[in-house]
Order: structure tokens, then sequence, then C-alpha cells
């Protein structure tokens, strides 16, 4: 099939993930903002983001109904980012605004504000933003590039917040009035980033264009097409493998912090920890098309798991030495990038061949059920460094830590995401689609034709 998006629509496109990593990357940083700037317990941080993002996750549910029943001049999917906008510039900035009050009234406002931005904004951007890449393209090349343009950007949406912010706010102060001015910078850029995607492309195959063309039957009930997902293997291991990735991204976005301050002894040092980042960005960025088409997506992520758990266990044989630390850190950096890239791509595709095998199609629930398996991943993934800072008995804002907290930050920086590289690998291994994904478009072609 050929494409039908261009290059100039990709890069737009790609912009509301920009936009969303932003907005995670500065999330990555607020378990250390709560600890460190604002003094509320580490014990109590885990709890916190768990719950949140729980509650999170059950709201990607609904939000996949919501994006399955909109009818919009714009579309299904596109007019919700045009309704986030501004939301998500205020949600920020309240995140970052924490209140001089007292501790059980600072835990009430971080509750609050994470449930405003989550429930609220967040998962009404991500759930309609990933169906795009099913309403606006059906071409497998469109589907790769999108997937190579997002993750591309979104990486480098992560690496301008990890290697500028933490310098940047030390540098203006280092305060809560500097963390919040900062953070209301960002939120402004992302939201800029939202709108452009909003404006970058356009919906060809949502629901009621489909219904049209006698693609799509009926609209299914919430249970019917949990049902149908829960029978499409390839989905599942997607699923998983997203839950798996999204443990990993949240922990990453939040660990390098304590790493550099407590094992470094240089908290500044995350900046070059995160800038080094750049670099396989680069390279995998202009390698990952050759590799997807030599040997396929599934093939190019394994891969990278690969060469990232060589980055890994470098750091483990010496976890306190910079030098080797920073290496290995580099190499570990190849290991998810290109998961980031193919992630999406292979689920838009679990879509098409339910489609295929159930004669049914299902977007939005599609999308919002695998933002439900990656929000459990993140509220796992953050839940986790705060308690096990808890459980070794890390004292919030101290210069030194005893060696019991530095054992768990060691831990889930390099011990926790191993074990990911190796579950992630194992799941894809049996995602087969791949190899039948053309037969199953030409398949659904026929049966349009002969609809028409």
């Amino acid at each position: 099939m050929s494409r039908e998006l261009s290059n100039k629509a990709l890069a737009g496109d790609a912009m509301g993930q920009f936009s969303l990593n932003i907005a995670t990357g500065l999330l990555g940083m607020i378990t250390y903002y709560y600890t460190d700037i604002v003094g509320v317990s580490a014990g109590l941080v885990g709890t916190i983001m768990l719950l949140t993002k729980a509650l999170d996750a059950m709201a990607d549910i609904g939000m996949g109904v919501l994006v399955d029943r909109t009818k919009s001049r714009h579309g299904q999917a596109r007019p919700w980012l045009l309704w986030m906008i501004v939301p998500l510039f205020v949600s920020i900035l309240l995140l970052f605004s924490v209140p001089d009050m007292s501790p059980n009234a600072k835990v009430a406002y971080a509750v609050a504000t994470n449930i405003l931005f989550f429930v609220g904004v967040y998962t009404p951007i991500s759930i309609p933003y990933g169906s795009l890449m099913v309403l606006t393209t059906r071409s497998p090349a469109d589907r790769s590039f999108m997937g190579i343009y997002r993750s591309g950007f979104g990486y480098l949406a992560g690496m301008v917040v990890a290697v500028g912010f933490i310098p940047i706010v030390n540098t203006m102060g280092g305060g809560r009035r500097e963390w919040m001015l900062l953070a209301a910078i960002f939120g402004a850029v992302a939201s800029l980033g939202v709108y452009i995607a909003f404006r970058s492309v356009k919906e060809k195959y949502n629901t009621e264009q489909l219904k049209q063309l006698g693609e799509v039957k009926k609209s299914l009930s919430l249970w019917v097409g949990m049902k149908l997902l829960f029978t499409n293997k390839y989905w599942l291991f997607i699923a998983c493998a997203g839950l798996f990735a999204n443990i990993l991204f949240a922990m990453s976005g939040t660990s390098g912090m304590y790493y550099a301050k407590y094992i470094w002894n240089d908290v500044n040092l995350v900046s070059i920890m995160g800038g080094i980042g750049l670099i396989p960005v680069i390279a995998v960025f202009l390698l990952s098309g050759p590799a997807i088409k030599r040997i396929g997506r599934r093939n190019t992520a394994i891969l990278g798991l690969a060469i990232g758990a060589v980055g890994l266990l470098l750091r483990l044989i010496d976890p306190a030495g910079v030098m080797l630390g920073l290496v290995g850190s580099l190499i570990q950096a190849f290991g998810m990038i290109p998961l980031m890239i193919v992630l999406s791509p292979l689920m838009a595709d679990t879509i098409e061949y339910g489609e295929w095998k159930h004669g049914q199609r299902i977007v939005g629930l599609t999308n919002s059920l695998s933002g439900f398996f990656g929000k459990i991943g993140t509220a796992i993934g953050t839940a986790l460094i705060g308690w096990m800072l808890a459980w070794g008995h890390y004292k919030e804002g101290a210069a030194v830590q005893p060696e019991s907290a530095k054992s768990m930050i060691i831990s889930f920086n390099i011990t926790i995401p191993l074990i990911i590289y190796v579950c992630i690998a194992i799941l894809l291994f049996f995602y087969s689609l791949e190899k039948q994904y053309t037969r199953i478009l030409d398949d659904l072609e026929r049966r349009r034709e002969t609809i028409v």
C-alpha cells in the first residue's frame, strides 16, 4: 500500500508525542520534587503515585469508549487534542505549585493535582492521540515512519527535560518558586505542540467514515469490545510489553536524579547522563528505517533490547564508577529507543488483525485498554521508587544516605531494568503478526470491494 502522509504531516503529528513526553518528563521529576523540594516522605509519595495512576488507568477505558463515540467536524480523536490545549498548561503549573502548608495538606494537594492532571488532562490527550495512527493511515510504511518520527521527537523532548531542567532550575535558585516558573515554561511548550499536532493531520478512517463504506457494522458495547480484545493474542502480547516498558519509563524518569546525587555524589551529572542519550537517538533515528525494512519491527526491537542489556551489565561491574556508568548508560540508551519506535505501529496492526478476525474495528477501546496497561505499569514503576527508598530507610533531603538506601537506588537503576528487558524480549518473540499483515490488509480490501 502506498504512503498517505507527507513528511511534513508526520513531523507535525510527532509534535504531539513531543508534548506528551515533555509532560511525562516533568512528571518523572515529581517524586524528587516532592521528597527533596517540598519535603513529603518517600513512602507517601510512592502511595500517592500508585493511587492516582491507578485511577488514571481506569479512566483510560472510559476515554476509549468516548473516542469511539465522538462525532465532530474534526473527527473522533482530533477534537480532544484541541479541547485539552489550555488544561494541559494549567494542570502542569498546578502540579509544581505545592503551597507551603502542613504535611497532610501537602499530601492532599498532591493527590488532587495528580488526579486532575492524569484523569482530567493527560488521558484525554494520550488516548485520542494514540488512536490517530489508525485513523489517519493504513499504510504500513506510514505507520513505521510515524513510529520513527514520534519516538524521535518524543525522545528529544525527554532529553531536553532530563538534560536541561535540573541545571537550569538550580541556576535559577533551586527553590519552589523556580521549579514552578520553569515547569510553567515547559508546560507552555507542551501545549503549543499539541496544537501543532491537531493542525497537522486529518482523519480518513474513523468510525463514521468506515460505516459509510460498509466496513464497520455497528458500535460495540464496552463488554463485547473488551471480550474481543482479550481474544486478540497479538494485542495481549503488545499490551503486556507496554506494561513492562512503562514500568521502566516511569522508573528511569526519576531514578537518575537519585543515582547521580547519592551514588555519584553530584546531582548535576544527571544532565550528562541524559545528554549522552541524544547520541543513540540520532543514530537509531537514521538506522531504524533500514533495520525495520531488513529484519522487521519486532526483531529491531529485540536487537535493541539485547544491546541495552549489555549496557546494564557494564554498569553492574562498578555501580559507583562515573565513567563506566556513563558508557554503560550510553549503550543502555540504545535498548529502549527501537522499542519506542515500533510499539505503537505494532499495536496499530493488531486493530486490523482484530477487524479481520472478528469483523469489527475497535480503535478507541484498543488504545484505551493499551493505555490502561501502560498506566498500571507507570503506577507500579513510580510507586516502586518511593517504596524502595522507604524500605532502604531513605532520609528525605539528606546530603548522605545509608547504604541500604544506596542499594535500593542501584537496584531500581540497573537490576530491575535488566529483568524488564528480558521480559519484554520474551513477549516480542511470540509476536508473529508481521508475517501475515499484508495478507490481512488484502483480505480487508477485498471485503470492502465486495460490500461496495
